[in-house]
């Protein structure tokens, strides 16, 4: 039964979300017709003057580099645990490959890339793009040991790239940001000396470099942020981590635990885990009273983003309240129709806090929690969904998995998990 919501969240995933065109994973459909799904997201001419917003935020490809990294994780915890689709995970790698390559900037993380030309991109990345990213393509290098040369020299060369654009980009004279592509000042993109929850990254990634070529200069680089890095980790709190932080927070601290690099720190970094596996416990049960008195349609349809109302980026007003103008460039935000917004965001949460839970050695939700959420997760038709928070879910559900939780699910859905629109 629990085979069959996994087949259920990967068909979704692989039927409605993923381009073979371009390898990537998309924030959302925008037609059940599988031929018009991504219809409405941007056009090259929109994306080449950063309409509506540099970062592609509400327009659905916003956070392919998310669902990639999640992907990625989430195929690396099925080779482990016996099962294997090493081509599809080649793709996924290729598609984050083709983000740091195509705009001429190497290492510098796209969002996403327009299904249009397969080239065009926003300006603006951020700290999770960036993070996501490496996470995946570095749990590809770690458990994907037999995969094609090709593939694994891939893997190697995005994580030095990465850390090559950090290296150079990432320093106090930048304000330890990564700006956009353009040189402009960019948002959501500082790497250090900025929330407790986001101190891992930049160690995180030159670490992940280090693994990768083995060569010591990573290391070091690592080493000179890890041990401020998870100091400052343990001060964060559950004002700062809502679902999306919390898991990205913790998927942090496992890298440095699993990858074994600052034995020293391992105290620091476990017991940084597990306060945020407490803080994910207590998040999972206020989302999950959410979705059980949740009576929309789970599976509603996005539409059109240019035809919502758009809100400024408050963070972009300047200080005499004269101008909206940020870097050159206007942030405005189409407003989802919670119609949509709302059930997406409430499988994602539930997936996130998962990963964040489930990441953990020790935390596991109790038998009634497992009860309830498998009760949630059966009124969802998956196949119909619209959106990506089945993506964060799935990847909760195979950590879970992996740590040995089984759920009751009801039998449902019957399906080749590899059929995929090609």
């Amino acid at each position: 039964m629990e085979q069959n919501k996994i087949n259920a969240l990967w068909y979704h995933i692989r039927n409605n979300l993923f381009s073979p065109e371009t390898n990537l994973i998309y924030d959302c459909r925008t037609s059940p017709d599988p031929a018009q799904r991504f219809a409405f997201l941007p056009t090259p001419e929109e994306i080449a003057i950063d309409f509506p917003n540099p970062c592609g935020w509400s327009t659905g490809m916003e956070d392919c580099m998310l669902n990639a990294g999640s992907v990625l994780d989430t195929l690396a915890l099925e080779r482990e645990s016996g099962e294997t689709d090493e081509v599809f995970a080649g793709r996924i790698l290729d598609g984050i490959f083709r983000c740091t390559t195509v705009h001429g900037r190497p290492g510098f993380v796209a969002r996403g890339l327009s299904p249009y030309d397969g080239r065009s991109c926003y300006s603006n990345s951020s700290r999770d793009q960036f993070s996501l990213a490496v996470y995946g393509v570095w749990r590809y290098w770690r458990v994907f040991r037999n995969a094609p040369a090709a593939n694994r020299e891939q893997a190697r060369n995005i994580l030095r790239s990465i850390a090559e654009f950090c290296e150079t980009r990432v320093t106090p004279e930048n304000d330890y940001d990564l700006g956009r592509l353009d040189g402009g000042r960019a948002l959501v993109s500082k790497m250090w000396e900025s929330a407790a929850h986001e101190a891992l990254r930049l160690p995180m990634i030159y670490a992940a470099a280090f693994d990768a070529t083995g060569e010591p200069h990573w290391l070091s680089l690592a080493g000179r942020y890890a041990e401020e890095g998870v100091e400052i980790t343990r001060h964060a709190d559950e004002k700062e981590c809502w679902d999306i932080p919390l898991a990205q927070l913790q998927l942090s601290l496992a890298f440095f635990r699993d990858a074994g690099f600052f034995p020293e720190l391992e105290p620091a970094f476990r017991g940084a885990m597990a306060r945020v596996a407490e803080m994910a416990q207590r998040e999972f049960g206020r989302i999950l009273t959410g979705a059980e008195t949740f009576t929309g349609d789970w599976c509603a349809q996005y539409g059109n983003w240019r035809k919502l109302p758009m809100k400024l980026t408050p963070q972009t007003l300047s200080d005499d309240g004269r101008s909206a103008i940020f870097g050159g460039k206007t942030y405005l935000n189409p407003c989802l129709d919670p119609v949509y917004a709302r059930p997406n965001a409430l499988l994602r949460g539930l997936g996130n806090c998962l990963i964040a839970l489930y990441s953990d050695s020790a935390a596991a939700l109790g038998d009634d929690e497992r009860t309830r959420f498998a009760r949630v997760l059966d009124r969802v038709d998956f196949p119909r969904c619209s959106a990506s928070g089945p993506v964060q879910l799935l990847h909760g559900l195979r950590l879970a998995e992996h740590r040995g939780e089984k759920f009751r699910f009801k039998q449902s859905f019957h399906s080749n998990r590899k059929e995929t629109i090609s």
